[in-house]
């Protein structure tokens, strides 16, 4: 069974160099509850040991990244990014620009789709969509997030990703409490 999804994205992101953007790991990392215990590069691909933060469930994969071209989507359309998994709820990932518009195809194995097994599939496409709109445009705030992404955030595993975001939020609070005081205290002066 096939299904597809518009990701909407600018059409810029067809133009992206998606090999130097993403490796088998890092679209490891970006699914939200995914913590990648090892990675062992195989001929055809990376496996992976993984974690599912949500679940605590143990499991392994294999990430094919084919070239886009080796996968024609369709007449009018161009591929961008071709995905083959074994051992997870999809079976393949095609990602490819459809005139002014960029879609993902999920195949999946089984002619009916479980509904918890499409919404994790949809929750790691909404993060690689998220991620490649950091690249369509380059401004001071994509590139800042892109740093602190590549950098810190997907080093991390979701419970070490929670407790930073914990702490950001209680530090931003912090720092308006402190501003407050010290406004109101220059204002009553």
């Amino acid at each position: 069974m096939e299904k597809t999804y518009d990701l909407c994205l600018p059409a810029s992101a067809a133009d992206l160099d998606i090999g130097a953007i993403l490796n088998g790991e890092r679209l490891l990392r970006l699914h939200p509850h995914w913590h990648v215990e090892n990675t062992e590069p195989r001929d055809n691909g990376l496996a992976a040991r993984l974690r599912d933060h949500a679940t605590d469930r143990v499991f392994s994969l294999v990430l094919r990244m084919e070239p886009a071209a080796a996968a024609a989507p369709g007449e009018g359309q161009r591929a961008i990014l071709h995905l083959g998994i074994s051992g997870y709820h999809a079976e393949e990932l095609l990602l490819f620009a459809d005139r002014e518009r960029s879609r993902v195809r999920v195949r999946y194995p089984a002619d009916s789709v479980a509904g918890a097994g499409e919404q994790d599939v949809l929750l790691w496409i909404r993060a690689i969509q998220e991620y490649l709109r950091l690249y369509t445009a380059t401004t001071l705030r994509t590139l800042l997030v892109r740093a602190l992404m590549n950098r810190m955030v997907l080093a991390m595993n979701p419970s070490q990703r929670k407790i930073c975001l914990m702490i950001a939020r209680v530090t931003a609070l912090e720092v308006a409490v402190i501003l407050i005081l010290v406004l109101g205290y220059a204002w009553y002066l």
